[in-house]
């Protein structure tokens, strides 16, 4: 019974041991790749309902680096953009929890009219397949949801 007390506090405090650092390496891995987008809504603040926003994002894509570039392939301008991504994660340490929260802010460079554009998103999942993002402006958030093209 000694044993299997020991056990299950050498496991417990290994799954504690995590460092962020390896829950950020695993999400960089399955960012890496191709992600199209599926959904995508708006809603303004002050707004009860969000706005179906999928034509503006319809048929775009998103290629992920492993050296922390990217391409904006906009369907309706039929363009690629080129640009940069980092993710990170902040811990929240209230109410003696440690909860991570994982953010992903990508900047691209618009050479049509000379400027760039930014998407500062949360990550509310990132799985091999899928992804949810929430993107706030000035006057809302997007809600963004990418699934992985094969």
């Amino acid at each position: 019974m000694k044993h299997l007390i020991y056990v299950i506090l050498v496991v417990g405090s290994l799954c504690t041991a995590c460092s962020d650092e390896f829950f950020l390496e695993r999400k960089e891995d399955r960012l890496i790749g191709v992600w199209e987008f599926e959904e995508a809504f708006f809603k303004e603040d002050g707004d009860v309902f969000r706005d179906n926003v999928y034509n503006d994002f319809r048929g775009d894509i998103i290629e992920f680096f492993p050296n922390y570039t990217a391409n904006y392939e906009d369907a309706s301008l039929r363009a690629t953009f080129g640009g940069d991504w980092i993710i990170y994660v902040e811990r929240d340490g209230y109410d003696d929890d440690d909860d991570r929260a994982f953010f992903l802010d990508m900047t691209f460079y618009d050479f049509i009219n000379q400027e760039e554009f930014t998407y500062f998103t949360s990550v509310n999942r990132l799985t091999n397949n899928n992804m949810n993002l929430i993107a706030h402006t000035r006057s809302g958030f997007y809600k963004f949801k990418l699934c992985r093209v094969n």
